[in-house]
């Protein structure tokens, strides 16, 4: 299997481990539904099931990291890369040199991410690799395990912080969470990506890009069913998500 198609089986299955661990260990709505009243945010490291995280990191999260070290040894630079959770693990090496020609484009993304794993492999696998531009879409899986909301932009802020630590240049975008057709989610992810455009206003050298309100339903807040894909997934978008991707972040890479 060469370089390309070993990348490819990773991201799609790590997706799958993640999805299938995090997904079956939060069942119960009042976990991650922030406006019910026996809500209580999980203020901890890791998932509420410590045993499923346990497994995720080792069959999801440090196979996919050792695949990426591999492959920033052999690349050694690139001028854009794309961190995150699967929504932008899903984002495959054929569809990103479609939406971004004759860029040097690398995805760093990990099904099943945090804003709390995110940061702690932002260095290796992300900074790197010395890029100019680092996008970021991230907090989705934190809301899923109904992570305290100030935790997460905390998470955030300390990524933000370490990337510039590096390098006070680099441009950052912050994506917004994307609705997905999970009821709990889309009740809190605006909340959230209100933070994150309010953070780009503050920050120099920190961008916003506005996803949801162009991939949401036009009379209801969950996602358009043009992007639903066609295997009963809640959370993730299809090929079309990503071509709306392309053509929101085109004008703001070539700048």
């Amino acid at each position: 299997m060469n370089r390309k198609n070993r990348i490819k089986f990773f991201l799609r299955w790590g997706v799958s481990i993640a999805l299938v661990l995090s997904v079956t260990n939060c069942k119960t709505t009042s976990k991650r539904d922030y406006f019910d009243s026996n809500f209580k945010c999980f203020a901890e490291s890791g998932w509420r099931d410590d045993a499923n995280f346990k497994k995720y990191i080792e069959k999801a999260w440090l196979p996919t990291r050792l695949l990426y070290a591999e492959d920033n040894r052999k690349i050694k630079q690139s001028e854009i890369v794309f961190a995150g959770d699967s929504l932008v693990h899903l984002f495959l090496p054929d569809l990103m040199a479609k939406e971004f020609p004759g860029k040097s484009v690398t995805n760093r993304g990990i099904g099943g991410d945090m804003t709390e794993t995110l940061l702690t492999r932002m260095e290796d696998d992300v900074l790197s690799l010395n890029p100019k531009i680092v996008v970021i879409e991230i907090g989705g899986n934190d809301f899923i395990q109904g992570k305290c909301l100030s935790l997460v932009q905390t998470h955030l802020l300390s990524i933000i912080k370490t990337i510039h630590s590096r390098n006070p240049q680099t441009r950052i975008f912050l994506l917004a969470v994307p609705p997905t057709r999970v009821r709990e989610l889309n009740q809190i992810v605006p909340v959230y990506n209100l933070f994150l455009n309010q953070v780009a206003r503050t920050t120099t050298n920190v961008e916003y890009i506005e996803l949801w309100d162009m991939m949401r339903n036009p009379d209801s807040p969950t996602l358009s069913e043009e992007f639903i894909r066609p295997n009963g997934d809640s959370l993730h978008f299809n090929e079309k998500g990503y071509e709306l991707w392309g053509k929101k972040l085109r004008p703001y890479l070539q700048k």
